[in-house]
């Protein structure tokens, strides 16, 4: 059966038409399927080298990021030397009692109170009335915190300025509530100065 039917197809005058044909189908048949596969790995290069772009671009500023994340590392650090938390507290406490004897001031109390807080907004005022405060309190991630420290010192005039501007030129965070300078001494030679001053920090809420 095969060989009659090679022999027609060999005396078929359409013999010419059937193989091109044949051919093609069997063509389509072959490169069809690698064709597709053909478009799908240039749209998966395509992909690849679109990613190697952008990771070459986060590349090449990493550096400039590091740099500004070191920097602003640094800045933090150096307001977190200027704030008092109840980890530094103690430290603060040491350093008045160190800024009093390098002054020739006496302590006669030093005393903290507990700390107080309520939510900040960037541009609030840091002793605005509460009132205020809670008009912002939903707004803002932060909790301003500030702890009350009373001290009373007695010395001369000399010794008590000199004491007041060693507090100031330490750059805390600070504000100044009550301040009362009044004599203690019959001659009026040694004088008491009271002072309330305010520590501030900010905190994360939550």
């Amino acid at each position: 059966m095969i060989e009659q039917a090679l022999r027609r197809f060999c005396e078929s005058k359409h013999r010419t038409l059937i193989v091109i044909a044949g051919t093609f189908i069997v063509g389509l048949v072959l490169v069809l399927p690698l064709v597709d596969v053909y478009s799908a790995g240039l749209n998966e290069k395509e992909t690849l080298l679109a990613e190697l772009d952008s990771a070459e671009e986060v590349a090449a500023t990493l550096p400039q990021l590091e740099s500004r994340v070191a920097e602003k590392v640094a800045q933090l650090e150096a307001f977190q030397q200027r704030t008092v938390d109840e980890e530094s507290l103690p430290a603060l406490r040491g350093k008045l009692v160190d800024l009093a004897k390098e002054t020739g001031c006496s302590i006669r109390r030093l005393s903290v109170g507990a700390a107080t807080s309520r939510p900040w907004t960037p541009g609030n005022s840091p002793i605005a009335p509460a009132a205020d405060a809670k008009r912002d309190e939903s707004k803002g991630g932060f909790l301003l915190e500030w702890r009350p420290v009373s001290i009373s010192l007695s010395g001369n005039s000399a010794n008590l300025r000199s004491m007041v501007e060693r507090v100031a030129a330490a750059g805390m965070l600070m504000h100044t509530k009550a301040f009362e300078m009044y004599p203690s001494s019959p001659n009026r030679q040694t004088l008491t100065l009271d002072m309330e001053l305010w520590y501030f920090t900010l905190a994360r809420r939550g």
